[in-house]
Parts: C-alpha cells; sequence; structure tokens
C-alpha cells in the first residue's frame, strides 16, 4: 500500500470484495483482519476497542453484529431486510436504517426493539435508504430512491428536506449546521438552506479518481476522510482512501490497490473514538 502526504493515519475499513474487516498502521502495513464480513457498508471502532458493523450480503447474513477484535461475537441482531446503516447511540443501543418499506429501528445491547417508525418512501425498495444517523433529538436519512436528504423529528415526522445530487450513500453534521454529503460524483456541503455552498468532484483532486465516495469521516481539525468504492466495474480504478482539507488540498492518502479490494468505508482511529461514535456524527 502506498501512503501520500506527511500525515499518517492508522485506521478500519471494510473490504466489500475480500468480504474482510481489516486494520492498517500508520505505514500501511496491515495489523488485523476479521474474516467473513460480507457486504459491510457501515462500521464503528467503539470506545471499548470493539467493532459494530452491519451486514447486507444477502446470503443470510443481513444483520448488525458486535464483535471484539479478534472476530469473537459480542452481540447480534438479524433481520430480513437489506441493511447499509448502523450507528452506536451513547445510551448503549444502536440505530438501525432497514430497506424495504424504509423504517429506523432502535435496539438495545440484547437486540430488543425501543423504537421504530417508518421513514416514508415511494420508490423502489433498493434505494430507500443509506446511511441514516441520529444527531441529538433527531434523525437524518439519506434516500437515493427520492434524491434527497431528510431530517426527521424524534417522532419521525418530516421535519425539513435537502435536494441532493443522485447516488448519495454517507452524510456528517459539520459543527455550524451544515451537511456533507457523498455520492457517485463525490461530495457536497448543503447549509440549513439547501444551498450547495462547497463540493469537491473528480477534477478537484487529481489522481484520486473518483469512481463512488461512500464512507465519510469528519476529523476534528476539519478535514474530511472519504473512501472511495470501486464496485460496479471500476476495480483497482482509483485511491481507496483519502483525507481532503476545506481547501480541497490531498492531505493524505492511502493507494491500497494490489493489497485490498472494494474498501467501503474508513474509520480513522487516531481520532478519538468516543468522540467519533458519540459527539455529532462520523
Amino acid at each position: 500500500m502506498i501512503i501520500n502526504g506527511k500525515v499518517r493515519h492508522t485506521l478500519v475499513c471494510s473490504d466489500t470484495e475480500k468480504n474482510k474487516i481489516v486494520f492498517v498502521d500508520e505505514d500501511g502495513v496491515i495489523t488485523n483482519e476479521i474474516d467473513n464480513t460480507p457486504g459491510v457498508f457501515d462500521l464503528w471502532a467503539l470506545p471499548d476497542g470493539d467493532i459494530l458493523y452491519c451486514q447486507n450480503s444477502g446470503m443470510g447474513t443481513t444483520g448488525v453484529y458486535r464483535v471484539e477484535r479478534c472476530g469473537k461475537s459480542v452481540m447480534h441482531y438479524l433481520t430480513k431486510k437489506e441493511l447499509f446503516s448502523c450507528q452506536p447511540l451513547e445510551n448503549g443501543n444502536i440505530l438501525l436504517g432497514l430497506l424495504g418499506e424504509p423504517q429506523l429501528l432502535e435496539i438495545t445491547s440484547d437486540g430488543d426493539v425501543v423504537k421504530s417508525f417508518d421513514v416514508g418512501y415511494q420508490g423502489l425498495p433498493h434505494e430507500g435508504m443509506r446511511m441514516a444517523r441520529k444527531i441529538g433529538d433527531c434523525y437524518y436519512v439519506v434516500q437515493p430512491g427520492i434524491n434527497k436528504i431528510r431530517k426527521l423529528s424524534a417522532d419521525g415526522e418530516i421535519v425539513k428536506e435537502y435536494d441532493i445530487h443522485p447516488d448519495a450513500f454517507g452524510m456528517v453534521l459539520l459543527p455550524n449546521g451544515n451537511i456533507v454529503y457523498s455520492c457517485m460524483s463525490g461530495a457536497y456541503e448543503l447549509n440549513e438552506n439547501g444551498e450547495e455552498v462547497w463540493s469537491l468532484t473528480d477534477a478537484d483532486v487529481p489522481g484520486i479518481n473518483i469512481r463512488w465516495l461512500l464512507g465519510v469521516q469528519l476529523l476534528s481539525n476539519g478535514n474530511l476522510v472519504f473512501t472511495n468504492w470501486m464496485g460496479h466495474g471500476h476495480f483497482d480504478e482509483g485511491v481507496h482512501i483519502f483525507e481532503v482539507d476545506r481547501q480541497k488540498n490531498v492531505v493524505w492518502s492511502l493507494d491500497s490497490r494490489g493489497t485490498l479490494g472494494m474498501p467501503s468505508v474508513t474509520q480513522v482511529l487516531d481520532e478519538d473514538c468516543a468522540k467519533v461514535c458519540f459527539d455529532v456524527t462520523k
């Protein structure tokens, strides 16, 4: 793996081609792998060291899992619905975004459902939801099937809708209340009025070769780390993981072609895991 830039990061990412969760040190060396994790499109390194992730494999393993770093299962919750999104909550519960008739589900660590409501969506079931995040008392849901991000109240009522570019996947909420979301063509920032105030496209980052930005993490320095997914016929066409500042400079990148297959989401581990998991969103 090739590291570019003076910044050094340790990280964990999911590899949807090799069906692994992979830990990488600051020199780009793989230090640990959790095998047999197909279809992972959301994962979290928890403050206690465990890993929380959801699977959407279509092979009978759709659900959310919490495992130790050795791969030993701590808990799991299975569902027959597609599942691209999970989020650990500070009270110990887990938020899930289920497809089909899109539904947000909050479960306890024992798998008991304590809250659920429909998101409200008419369209292709597979496109009903990608990342869903609970921030404060509200929920944010990325819905590529209607090209919108919806902000929902604690009771599931639509508070606000944002128009977005096609094939959106991830999102973070900035401290100023703006949203940055990822999609096939890059990443875009919307202010609270829904106006586009910043963007990052392939032309802004020569050599990265954006094919589909999925995972996005907001770092404590204000920079953003994106995972550039190489699925749907784009295997090994671009740099998988990179960090940009607000001036669109690439300050760090990890080119893992030849080692990893298709990283989909990443968490930088030299950030405070408690802040990443529970403060605003990642």
